[in-house]
């Protein structure tokens, strides 16, 4: 854990290191040079608030021919001693963030040289460290330089430092708190840094990093299911960002180059093919193009360069658990001998069962059908990356280990139960893929639940982006009908530790979501049902108000003949029946009486539909608006003014539909459920083909 650092000290700040700051912060490093060299004491003196000398900023400036002169500056005496000055972190030079190569090939060639001061010259405090090389000195939680180089992800000077020692082990753990220079750079995200780590270890030390554990028992692959930003499935994207990710920006692969000093670099390998001894790849020339105009692109755009960057970051991080899970054994610790036996509940009367539901919660607590929380290092980094939705490390272990996918942890619970109560629908669907569903549903948790109770425990319940609390209820209840379809019926029966069969607990969890959706549903569907008749109001009378007037002797519209008159009468024809229409939907829901099963289809269809038929009202109205204008100033269609009016006459709807795009999703939804319900109507011959490749199921079963 973090430690605190006590800093007792009278320091005052000097002004008279004013004039170099400010000229440090202009960036004029003449006049910075010329005051230290006009007082080359002041070099050795503190510099700024954080205990900083002149020599550590010239270090941290990245400035090697600087610090080499401030270092001749000094006596051989102080220069001992300006390479082992510590700030009030307790950090030498080499401790500061981006130190490069040259910083510390200046550094080390000047410790060389030098002798260590007599004892009466050296600080008490640091007596313990007058033996050690500066590499070896550590700041206030234990760092070493080459711990710090790791965690700063500076490959570069890592590589370069771990080159000048010959213990490593010495570097590659804190002092404070033990935990391992690979963690390290896992937690800070420095994926380069942790794949050259690995291979480190594994030609030149023992290749025991990637099993080692933290202070919080979590290895380096249950550190990265615990961050599902890394990965692809844990990004979000709008649809743009979506195609241009998934189709155009090139593919990246960490390539490590055995030459010390230069930069490791991510190669493009769209067009990757093995080259000599499978260690070099041969990019086409086409890869090369492709990332060369998108990292152009890149630095003309940030938001290609932030997509390049979550490439960039996805691939090493799919690269890293690819090198982690080969090594991976936890999942051999598996207590798939426990199996529960199936407890049938008996009829029992509705009022019975409230009565068992509220003695269940005493004091209205939420009722809590597991004790874990996938919190803890005990679940392997298969059930905590199903946990937070990581598919592409479930993925990666189902295809190296075939019998993963039957792991149970000690609180009985399987794959299976964890992505079905923290609803990953993904990784749902991966597990049904394998055709592992058929066995795994029959599990039953340490507390009797069987998967169904844990779709109906809302204790793992994350919202996901719905339109509305109605239509997140009605989620939840194709979630629970859709797992509640593969369970047999005894299954469906069965009743847990509380005395709960999963339908009661679904019921009871989810009680304050259904009076949330009802009221929220209820004033959406009043809303709306007042401005479907405010909209009926205005096209009904504008049916009687004809533009340009009427014949006295016939009656008859003076601009009858005008195809113009025509689009009016239609439009306005439509958005009163429109209107009208979505007065009935929503008049329907008010009268609603709001029961559970309601929000499954009924509540949430009538709203969609409702809504569409609102929202095809008022583009209707505008377009009998834009004609009324049309025929009232006898525009002509080849002039561009008519365009702009009928563009001016969107504008309402576009920034309507904008501000209600949610609803228009829903609308969506609702229609991708009419055609599949229309497709299972309709005879094989006249459904449409599937162009999808059919994933072939593996057998992870022996």
């Amino acid at each position: 854990m973090g430690r605190e650092l006590e800093i007792e000290t009278d320091y005052i700040f000097d002004k008279k290191m004013e004039k170099p700051q400010r000229a440090l912060k202009s960036g004029d490093w003449k006049s910075f040079k010329r005051f230290f060299q006009e007082d080359k004491r002041a070099l050795l003196e503190t510099f700024d608030l954080a205990g900083n000398t002149a020599i550590h900023i010239a270090a941290i400036s990245n400035k090697h021919q600087l610090l080499k002169e401030f270092l001749e500056m000094l006596s051989p005496r102080d220069q001992w001693h300006a390479l082992r000055r510590k700030n009030f972190l307790r950090s030498i030079l080499l401790h500061s963030v981006n130190v490069s190569v040259e910083i510390a090939k200046v550094v080390l060639n000047c410790e060389k040289e030098l002798p260590p001061p007599p004892d009466d010259e050296i600080d008490p405090r640091e007596m313990d460290e007058k033996e050690l090389p500066l590499l070896e000195i550590r700041n206030f939680i234990g760092e070493t330089t080459i711990y710090r180089a790791a965690v700063d992800g500076n490959l570069n000077l890592l590589k370069f430092l771990t080159k000048q020692v010959a213990d490593l082990k010495k570097h590659f753990h804190r002092s404070e708190d033990k935990v391992s220079i690979l963690h390290a750079a896992v937690v800070s995200q420095r994926l380069e840094v942790a794949l050259w780590l690995l291979k480190l270890d594994e030609t030149q030390l023992d290749g025991t990093l990637a099993y080692e554990k933290d202070d919080n028992g979590y290895t380096c692959l249950q550190l990265l299911s615990n961050m599902p930003s890394l990965f692809r499935s844990g990004t979000q994207f709008g649809i743009v960002k979506q195609w241009i990710y998934d189709y155009f920006l090139p593919k990246f692969r960490y390539q490590d180059d055995e030459d010390v000093v230069s930069s490791n670099v991510l190669i493009p390998t769209g067009d990757i093919e093995k080259g000599e001894n499978n260690i070099k790849p041969h990019i086409s020339v086409l890869s090369k193009i492709n990332s060369a105009i998108w990292n152009r692109l890149g630095k003309e755009w940030d938001g290609i360069n932030c997509l390049l960057k979550i490439k960039k970051k996805n691939m090493l991080a799919e690269q890293l658990v690819d090198v982690l899970a080969r090594r991976d054994n936890s999942w051999q610790k598996s207590f798939i001998h426990k199996q529960r036996t199936p407890k049938i509940s008996p009829a029992i009367l509705r009022s019975k069962v409230s009565t068992l539901v509220k003695q269940s919660q005493p004091n209205g607590e939420k009722q809590c059908t597991e004790q874990s929380t996938y919190s803890n290092s005990e679940y392997t980094p298969l059930l905590l990356a199903a946990a937070k939705g990581i598919a592409e490390i479930v993925e990666k272990l189902l295809e190296l280990y075939t019998q993963v996918i039957n792991h149970v942890s000690e609180d009985e619970l399987n794959i299976l139960h964890v992505a079905v109560m923290y609803r990953q629908r993904d990784i749902y669907r991966i597990i049904k893929r394998t055709g592992a569903l058929k066995w795994l549903k029959y599990r039953l948790s340490a507390s009797g639940n069987s998967i169904l109770h844990q779709v109906g425990s809302m204790k793992f319940y994350r919202t996901r982006h719905k339109a509305g609390i109605a239509y997140q209820l009605q989620d939840e209840l194709r979630w629970f009908f859709r797992v509640k379809k593969k369970l047999p019926n005894y299954l469906i029966q069965h009743f847990n530790d509380d005395k709960l069969t999963a339908c009661d607990l679904f019921e009871n969890e989810h009680a304050l979501m259904l009076k949330e959706a009802t009221d929220w549903i209820k004033k959406t569907a009043e809303s709306c049902s007042a401005v479907a008749v405010l909209v009926a109001t205005v096209v009904f009378a504008a049916a009687y108000t004809v533009p340009g007037g009427t014949d006295p002797i016939n009656g008859l519209p003076i601009l009858l003949s005008s195809p113009v008159f025509l689009i009016f009468t239609i439009m306005d024809i439509v958005a009163l029946a429109s209107s009208l229409a979505s007065v009935v939907m929503f008049l329907s829901i008010l009268t609603s009486p709001f029961e559970l099963l309601d929000f499954h289809k009924s509540l949430p269809r009538k709203l969609s539909l409702g809504f569409g038929f609102l929202f095809f009202s008022l583009t209707t109205t505008m377009l009998a608006f834009s004609a009324t204008i049309l025929l009232t100033i006898k525009l002509e269609k080849e002039k561009w003014t008519s365009t702009l009016i009928f563009g001016a006459a969107f504008f309402p709807v576009a920034v309507f539909g904008l501000f209600q795009f949610p609803f228009i999703m829903a609308v969506r939804d609702l229609s991708k459920e009419s055609w599949k319900k229309i497709k299972k109507v309709l005879p094989s011959r006249f459904k449409p083909s599937k162009f999808s490749k059919r994933i072939k199921k593996r057998n992870y079963r022996d």
